[in-house]
Parts: C-alpha cells; structure tokens; sequence
C-alpha cells in the first residue's frame, strides 16, 4: 500500500520489495537515482543490514528470527522507504 512500492514477491523467509516512482505504473527509478542502495543504508541506520538488487529490496532473515524482529524488519523498512523516497 506504498506509493513507492510497486511489487512484493515471496519464497519462504526470502522477499523481494520493488521500489519503483509510481506504483500504479510500475514506473522503475533509473539506476543512477540509486533508490535501493539509499533505501538500505537507511535500514541500517536503525541497526537493520541488507541489501539492494538494483532497485529491489532484499530481506533474508535466517530460520531463527523471532517475530519481534521480523516485526523491525519491516517496520525498519517503511520507516527507510518513507524517509528516502
């Protein structure tokens, strides 16, 4: 439910979270805008480390995580979205 996201795909733990300029047209940011890359170092700012797949948000949490952390994941991740885009 993100202007910014313009999909969400899923295999197990493993998800990926398109950032694209406009979720209606799936609008893709250009590489150079470094949407991702952005996206990421403000996860890792509030202590969440992961990693970008050009403009593809990667989120691999191991077997262990508990939902309290997967919680801060994600929370982590609206909160990044949000500020850089």
């Amino acid at each position: 439910g993100h202007p910014h996201v313009g999909d969400v795909r899923q295999r197990g733990l493993m998800a990926g979270i398109e950032l694209v300029q406009d979720w209606r047209t799936r609008r893709p940011f250009e590489l150079r805008e470094r949407a991702g890359i952005r996206v990421c170092e403000a996860m890792a700012r509030r202590g969440v480390l992961t990693r970008p797949i050009g403009n593809v948000i990667v989120l691999m949490p191991p077997y262990c995580t508990t939902r309290p952390q997967a919680r801060r994941m994600v929370a982590a991740l609206a909160k990044a979205v949000a500020e850089v885009l």
